[in-house]
Protein backbone atom coordinates (compact mmCIF):
# COMPACT_ATOMS: atom_id res chain seq x y z
CA UNK A 1 0.00 0.00 0.00
CA UNK A 2 1.34 3.43 -0.92
CA UNK A 3 1.98 5.70 2.08
CA UNK A 4 -0.18 8.79 2.22
CA UNK A 5 1.43 12.20 2.03
CA UNK A 6 1.92 13.62 5.57
CA UNK A 7 0.16 16.84 4.62
CA UNK A 8 -2.76 14.85 3.28
CA UNK A 9 -2.90 12.85 6.48
CA UNK A 10 -2.84 16.07 8.52
CA UNK A 11 -5.71 17.49 6.49
CA UNK A 12 -7.70 14.29 6.96
CA UNK A 13 -7.16 14.38 10.71
CA UNK A 14 -8.08 18.06 10.86
CA UNK A 15 -11.25 17.29 8.97
CA UNK A 16 -12.20 14.62 11.46
CA UNK A 17 -11.50 16.86 14.42
CA UNK A 18 -13.54 19.70 12.94
CA UNK A 19 -16.61 17.64 12.24
CA UNK A 20 -19.45 18.75 14.61
CA UNK A 21 -20.06 16.19 17.33
CA UNK A 22 -23.65 17.13 18.05
CA UNK A 23 -24.74 16.92 14.44
CA UNK A 24 -28.30 15.79 15.26
CA UNK A 25 -29.18 19.25 16.46
CA UNK A 26 -28.59 20.61 12.95
CA UNK A 27 -30.89 18.07 11.48
CA UNK A 28 -29.73 15.14 9.39
CA UNK A 29 -31.65 16.26 6.24
CA UNK A 30 -29.91 19.61 6.15
CA UNK A 31 -26.45 18.09 6.42
CA UNK A 32 -27.26 15.46 3.82
CA UNK A 33 -28.31 18.25 1.45
CA UNK A 34 -25.09 20.14 2.11
CA UNK A 35 -23.06 16.99 1.54
CA UNK A 36 -24.81 16.29 -1.76
CA UNK A 37 -24.27 19.89 -2.93
CA UNK A 38 -20.59 19.74 -1.99
CA UNK A 39 -20.19 16.45 -3.85
CA UNK A 40 -21.77 17.92 -6.98
CA UNK A 41 -19.44 20.95 -6.82
CA UNK A 42 -16.40 18.73 -6.38
CA UNK A 43 -17.44 16.47 -9.28
CA UNK A 44 -18.07 19.41 -11.61
CA UNK A 45 -14.68 20.87 -10.75
CA UNK A 46 -12.98 17.53 -11.24
CA UNK A 47 -14.58 16.95 -14.66
CA UNK A 48 -13.74 20.50 -15.72
CA UNK A 49 -10.12 19.97 -14.73
CA UNK A 50 -9.98 16.68 -16.59
CA UNK A 51 -11.58 18.25 -19.66
CA UNK A 52 -9.09 21.13 -19.68
CA UNK A 53 -6.20 18.70 -19.22
CA UNK A 54 -7.51 16.57 -22.09
CA UNK A 55 -7.80 19.62 -24.34
CA UNK A 56 -4.25 20.64 -23.48
CA UNK A 57 -2.97 17.14 -24.21
CA UNK A 58 -4.98 16.61 -27.43
CA UNK A 59 -2.54 18.27 -29.88
CA UNK A 60 0.37 16.37 -28.38
CA UNK A 61 -1.58 13.12 -28.44
CA UNK A 62 -2.54 13.67 -32.09
CA UNK A 63 1.04 14.44 -33.04
CA UNK A 64 2.20 11.31 -31.28
CA UNK A 65 -0.44 9.14 -32.95
CA UNK A 66 0.02 10.43 -36.51
CA UNK A 67 3.09 9.98 -38.70
CA UNK A 68 5.35 12.98 -39.17
CA UNK A 69 3.97 15.29 -41.84
CA UNK A 70 5.56 16.18 -45.15
CA UNK A 71 7.83 19.24 -44.73
CA UNK A 72 5.90 22.34 -45.80
CA UNK A 73 7.01 25.45 -47.71
CA UNK A 74 8.65 27.88 -45.33
CA UNK A 75 9.88 25.03 -43.12
CA UNK A 76 13.66 24.94 -43.57
CA UNK A 77 15.31 21.80 -42.20
CA UNK A 78 18.95 20.91 -41.72
CA UNK A 79 20.18 17.38 -42.22
CA UNK A 80 22.41 15.19 -44.31
CA UNK A 81 22.21 13.69 -47.76
CA UNK A 82 23.48 10.59 -49.51
CA UNK A 83 22.72 9.60 -53.12
CA UNK A 84 21.20 6.62 -54.90
CA UNK A 85 20.21 5.27 -58.30
CA UNK A 86 16.48 4.73 -58.77
CA UNK A 87 16.77 1.77 -61.14
CA UNK A 88 19.27 -0.03 -58.90
CA UNK A 89 17.09 0.56 -55.83
CA UNK A 90 14.12 -1.31 -57.30
CA UNK A 91 12.00 1.53 -58.69
CA UNK A 92 9.89 4.40 -57.45
CA UNK A 93 8.04 4.15 -54.14
CA UNK A 94 5.56 6.61 -55.68
CA UNK A 95 4.81 4.12 -58.51
CA UNK A 96 6.22 6.38 -61.24
CA UNK A 97 7.43 4.59 -64.35
CA UNK A 98 10.89 6.13 -64.01
CA UNK A 99 12.85 9.17 -62.87
CA UNK A 100 11.97 12.68 -64.08
CA UNK A 101 13.45 13.61 -67.45
CA UNK A 102 16.02 15.96 -65.88
CA UNK A 103 17.33 13.25 -63.54
CA UNK A 104 16.84 15.48 -60.48
CA UNK A 105 15.01 13.51 -57.83
CA UNK A 106 14.76 12.86 -54.11
CA UNK A 107 13.83 10.12 -51.66
CA UNK A 108 12.57 11.14 -48.23
CA UNK A 109 12.73 9.12 -45.02
CA UNK A 110 9.58 7.24 -44.10
CA UNK A 111 8.37 9.88 -41.61
CA UNK A 112 8.60 12.77 -44.08
CA UNK A 113 7.39 10.59 -46.97
CA UNK A 114 4.25 10.23 -44.84
CA UNK A 115 2.58 7.29 -46.53
CA UNK A 116 3.01 8.64 -50.06
CA UNK A 117 1.70 12.15 -49.27
CA UNK A 118 5.03 13.65 -50.40
CA UNK A 119 4.93 12.02 -53.86
CA UNK A 120 5.29 14.51 -56.70
CA UNK A 121 6.26 17.47 -54.51
CA UNK A 122 9.41 19.53 -55.05
CA UNK A 123 12.26 20.56 -52.75
CA UNK A 124 15.14 23.00 -52.96
CA UNK A 125 18.31 21.46 -51.54
CA UNK A 126 21.30 23.62 -50.60
CA UNK A 127 24.66 21.94 -50.15
CA UNK A 128 27.94 22.81 -48.44
CA UNK A 129 29.25 24.56 -51.56
CA UNK A 130 26.30 27.02 -51.48
CA UNK A 131 24.65 25.64 -54.61
CA UNK A 132 20.90 24.94 -54.62
CA UNK A 133 19.16 22.31 -56.74
CA UNK A 134 15.46 21.65 -57.39
CA UNK A 135 14.40 18.00 -57.05
CA UNK A 136 11.15 16.02 -57.16
CA UNK A 137 10.11 13.48 -54.53
CA UNK A 138 9.67 10.11 -56.22
CA UNK A 139 10.68 7.58 -53.57
CA UNK A 140 10.92 6.68 -49.88
CA UNK A 141 14.27 6.00 -48.25
CA UNK A 142 13.94 3.00 -45.93
CA UNK A 143 17.37 3.23 -44.26
CA UNK A 144 17.32 7.02 -43.86
CA UNK A 145 17.37 8.28 -40.28
CA UNK A 146 15.27 11.34 -39.36
CA UNK A 147 16.77 14.39 -41.08
CA UNK A 148 18.53 12.33 -43.75
CA UNK A 149 17.53 12.51 -47.42
CA UNK A 150 18.67 10.61 -50.50
CA UNK A 151 19.35 12.50 -53.76
CA UNK A 152 19.96 11.31 -57.27
CA UNK A 153 23.66 11.22 -58.09
CA UNK A 154 23.17 14.00 -60.64
CA UNK A 155 21.66 16.31 -58.02
CA UNK A 156 24.23 15.32 -55.38
CA UNK A 157 27.13 16.03 -57.74
CA UNK A 158 25.98 19.66 -58.09
CA UNK A 159 26.32 20.08 -54.33
CA UNK A 160 29.52 18.13 -53.64
CA UNK A 161 31.93 15.55 -54.99
CA UNK A 162 30.13 12.17 -54.96
CA UNK A 163 33.23 10.70 -53.31
CA UNK A 164 32.17 12.56 -50.16
CA UNK A 165 29.36 10.01 -49.75
CA UNK A 166 27.38 12.04 -47.22
CA UNK A 167 27.13 15.82 -46.88
CA UNK A 168 25.32 18.40 -44.73
CA UNK A 169 22.34 20.00 -46.49
CA UNK A 170 19.41 22.31 -45.93
CA UNK A 171 16.16 21.25 -47.57
CA UNK A 172 12.94 23.19 -48.09
CA UNK A 173 9.66 22.33 -49.79
CA UNK A 174 8.61 24.60 -52.67
CA UNK A 175 5.16 26.15 -53.07
CA UNK A 176 3.64 26.29 -56.57
CA UNK A 177 6.62 24.74 -58.39
CA UNK A 178 6.77 24.68 -62.16
CA UNK A 179 5.50 21.37 -63.48
CA UNK A 180 6.98 19.58 -66.51
CA UNK A 181 3.66 19.06 -68.28
CA UNK A 182 -0.13 18.76 -68.00
CA UNK A 183 -1.87 16.52 -65.52
CA UNK A 184 -1.60 12.81 -66.19
CA UNK A 185 -3.33 9.90 -64.53
CA UNK A 186 -1.61 6.55 -64.45
CA UNK A 187 -4.27 3.85 -64.03
CA UNK A 188 -3.57 0.61 -62.23
CA UNK A 189 -7.15 -0.61 -62.50
CA UNK A 190 -10.36 0.90 -63.84
CA UNK A 191 -13.62 -1.04 -63.60
CA UNK A 192 -17.13 0.05 -62.62
CA UNK A 193 -16.37 -1.50 -59.22
CA UNK A 194 -12.83 -0.35 -58.44
CA UNK A 195 -10.58 2.48 -59.55
CA UNK A 196 -6.91 3.08 -58.71
CA UNK A 197 -5.21 6.07 -60.34
CA UNK A 198 -1.96 7.97 -59.79
CA UNK A 199 -1.92 11.75 -60.42
CA UNK A 200 1.26 13.01 -62.11
CA UNK A 201 2.52 16.60 -62.64
CA UNK A 202 0.52 18.17 -59.80
CA UNK A 203 3.43 20.07 -58.19
CA UNK A 204 2.14 20.81 -54.68
CA UNK A 205 1.16 18.23 -52.08
CA UNK A 206 -2.32 16.89 -52.83
CA UNK A 207 -5.00 17.06 -50.16
CA UNK A 208 -7.91 15.54 -52.07
CA UNK A 209 -8.65 13.65 -55.28
CA UNK A 210 -12.29 13.20 -56.27
CA UNK A 211 -13.71 11.18 -59.16
CA UNK A 212 -17.05 10.91 -60.92
CA UNK A 213 -17.44 8.14 -63.46
CA UNK A 214 -21.22 8.35 -63.66
CA UNK A 215 -22.14 7.60 -60.05
CA UNK A 216 -21.59 11.09 -58.63
CA UNK A 217 -18.54 12.59 -56.95
CA UNK A 218 -16.55 10.30 -54.68
CA UNK A 219 -13.52 11.16 -52.54
CA UNK A 220 -10.72 8.68 -53.08
CA UNK A 221 -8.42 7.16 -50.47
CA UNK A 222 -4.65 7.48 -50.71
CA UNK A 223 -2.53 4.33 -50.75
CA UNK A 224 1.04 4.28 -49.51
CA UNK A 225 2.40 3.87 -53.04
CA UNK A 226 0.90 7.11 -54.35
CA UNK A 227 -2.28 5.68 -55.88
CA UNK A 228 -5.75 7.02 -55.04
CA UNK A 229 -8.57 4.47 -54.97
CA UNK A 230 -12.38 4.46 -55.04
CA UNK A 231 -15.06 1.78 -55.11
CA UNK A 232 -17.97 1.81 -57.57
CA UNK A 233 -16.94 5.11 -59.16
CA UNK A 234 -18.60 4.15 -62.46
CA UNK A 235 -17.45 3.26 -65.94
CA UNK A 236 -16.61 6.74 -67.24
CA UNK A 237 -15.85 8.95 -69.01
CA UNK A 238 -14.58 10.50 -65.78
CA UNK A 239 -14.49 13.86 -64.19
CA UNK A 240 -11.49 14.20 -61.88
CA UNK A 241 -11.11 17.00 -59.36
CA UNK A 242 -7.68 17.52 -57.78
CA UNK A 243 -7.07 19.82 -54.78
CA UNK A 244 -3.64 20.76 -53.46
CA UNK A 245 -2.28 22.19 -50.23
CA UNK A 246 -1.97 25.71 -51.70
CA UNK A 247 -5.70 25.87 -52.46
CA UNK A 248 -5.66 25.13 -56.20
CA UNK A 249 -8.63 23.09 -57.40
CA UNK A 250 -8.38 21.75 -60.94
CA UNK A 251 -11.19 19.77 -62.58
CA UNK A 252 -10.72 17.72 -65.74
CA UNK A 253 -13.76 16.43 -67.62
CA UNK A 254 -14.22 13.69 -70.20
CA UNK A 255 -11.24 11.55 -69.16
CA UNK A 256 -11.25 7.99 -70.46
CA UNK A 257 -9.49 5.66 -68.01
CA UNK A 258 -8.56 2.05 -68.67
CA UNK A 259 -6.50 -0.43 -66.69
CA UNK A 260 -2.76 -0.31 -67.35
CA UNK A 261 -2.90 3.00 -69.25
CA UNK A 262 -1.76 6.56 -68.65
CA UNK A 263 -4.11 9.38 -69.64
CA UNK A 264 -2.60 12.79 -70.44
CA UNK A 265 -5.29 15.42 -70.05
CA UNK A 266 -3.76 18.50 -71.66
CA UNK A 267 -4.84 20.50 -68.58
CA UNK A 268 -2.24 22.03 -66.27
CA UNK A 269 -2.70 21.78 -62.51
CA UNK A 270 -2.80 25.51 -61.81
CA UNK A 271 -5.17 26.35 -64.72
CA UNK A 272 -8.49 25.73 -62.96
CA UNK A 273 -10.39 23.34 -65.22
CA UNK A 274 -10.60 21.88 -68.69
CA UNK A 275 -11.99 19.01 -70.69
CA UNK A 276 -10.97 16.20 -72.93
CA UNK A 277 -8.25 13.58 -73.04
CA UNK A 278 -5.74 14.42 -75.79
CA UNK A 279 -3.76 11.20 -75.40
CA UNK A 280 -4.20 7.90 -73.65
CA UNK A 281 -1.36 5.42 -73.75
CA UNK A 282 -0.82 1.98 -72.37
CA UNK A 283 2.05 1.61 -69.95
CA UNK A 284 3.70 -1.08 -72.08
CA UNK A 285 2.44 -0.48 -75.61
CA UNK A 286 1.34 3.02 -76.71
CA UNK A 287 -2.06 3.33 -78.33
CA UNK A 288 -3.12 5.84 -81.02
CA UNK A 289 -3.79 9.39 -79.91
CA UNK A 290 -7.34 10.43 -79.19
CA UNK A 291 -8.63 13.67 -80.71
CA UNK A 292 -9.01 16.24 -77.94
CA UNK A 293 -12.31 17.93 -77.21
CA UNK A 294 -12.44 21.70 -76.62
CA UNK A 295 -11.18 22.75 -73.21
CA UNK A 296 -11.68 25.78 -71.01
CA UNK A 297 -8.86 27.32 -69.04
CA UNK A 298 -9.38 29.79 -66.21
CA UNK A 299 -7.06 32.79 -66.09
CA UNK A 300 -5.77 33.41 -62.58
CA UNK A 301 -4.79 36.89 -61.33
CA UNK A 302 -1.14 37.81 -60.64
CA UNK A 303 0.12 35.92 -57.69
CA UNK A 304 2.74 35.11 -55.10
CA UNK A 305 6.07 33.54 -55.88
CA UNK A 306 7.27 30.28 -54.38
CA UNK A 307 7.41 30.38 -50.60
CA UNK A 308 10.93 29.05 -50.59
CA UNK A 309 13.46 31.71 -51.62
CA UNK A 310 17.04 30.38 -51.72
CA UNK A 311 20.06 32.62 -52.22
CA UNK A 312 20.34 31.58 -55.84
CA UNK A 313 17.84 30.13 -58.32
CA UNK A 314 17.38 26.39 -58.21
CA UNK A 315 17.84 24.30 -61.32
CA UNK A 316 14.60 23.89 -63.25
CA UNK A 317 11.78 25.92 -64.76
CA UNK A 318 10.41 29.14 -63.24
CA UNK A 319 7.76 28.51 -60.62
CA UNK A 320 4.06 28.71 -61.39
CA UNK A 321 2.21 31.29 -59.32
CA UNK A 322 -1.26 31.64 -57.90
CA UNK A 323 -3.07 34.05 -55.62
CA UNK A 324 -5.08 31.23 -54.06
CA UNK A 325 -3.48 30.06 -50.83
CA UNK A 326 -5.13 27.72 -48.38
CA UNK A 327 -5.71 28.84 -44.81
CA UNK A 328 -3.50 26.91 -42.37
CA UNK A 329 -5.35 24.19 -40.53
CA UNK A 330 -5.74 24.62 -36.79
CA UNK A 331 -5.33 21.62 -34.51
Amino acid sequence: MTALDPNAQQQQHKGRRRRPQGWLRWGAPALIGVAVLASVILLVGAFKGLSEAACAMEPRALRAALPAAVPQPGDSRSGTSTFFDLAASGGSGCSYDGPPADGMYLALGFDEFSGGAACGTYFNITGPNGNTVRVQVIDACAPCAPGQIDLSEKAFSQLADPDAGIIPVTYRAVANPAVPGPLKFKVEEATPYYLALLPINHGNQLTKVEVDGGNGWQTTSRRGDGYFTADAAGGGPFRIRVTDLQGHVTTVSGVNLSSGSTASTGVYMYSGSGGGTPTTKKSKSPSPSVTPTPKRTLTLPPAIAATDAPNQPAAGRPDATSSVVAEPQQC
